[in-house]
């Protein structure tokens, strides 16, 4: 069986804003094409193909096209849905920053060795750090990028 092409997502995923999983809708080739940036040929070639491939059903009536998403289609979807979804909401086991230490190893190292700051810090991170403090300065717009995103 045919895996699906990652050419032809872009145009179930159009079909599928049009309402073609449960219902057919009439389309042409050209106008596909505008929607997925390619041309009527490539438009009308991933329709054939889709078809050929059981990702969709099609009927044809003079220069119109009618098309319905299969139970097929909509499952492998589906299923690259969730892997993006999954890809996109993860977080990496780690990240790491480049900057340079512009100062440090003042009050810090006081409170991290305090016993209640100590425990929190080892229920949260999973290790007691170093009772000290080091302020680095990020060099890269990336890595501020990163951080930020970490705040938020």
């Amino acid at each position: 069986m045919p895996e699906l092409k990652v050419q032809h997502i872009l145009t179930l995923a159009e079909l599928l804003a049009k309402g073609a999983r449960h219902n057919f809708v009439t389309i042409t080739s050209s106008s596909l094409g505008k929607r997925i940036n390619k041309s009527q040929q490539a438009a009308s070639k991933h329709l054939l193909e889709l078809e050929r491939d059981g990702y969709l059903e099609r009927i044809r009536s003079g220069q119109r096209v009618s098309v319905r998403i299969t139970t097929k289609g909509h499952t492998e979807m589906t299923r690259i849905s969730a892997i993006l979804k999954s890809s996109l909401d993860s977080s990496p086991s780690y990240i790491e920053f480049k900057g340079t230490i512009v100062s440090g190893m003042g009050e810090g190292a006081y409170y991290m060795s305090t016993r209640g700051y100590e425990k929190q810090f080892k229920s949260k991170l999973g290790y007691t750090p170093f009772p000290g403090t080091l302020n680095v300065k990020l060099k890269d717009k990336e890595f501020i990028e990163a951080k930020h995103i970490l705040e938020a």
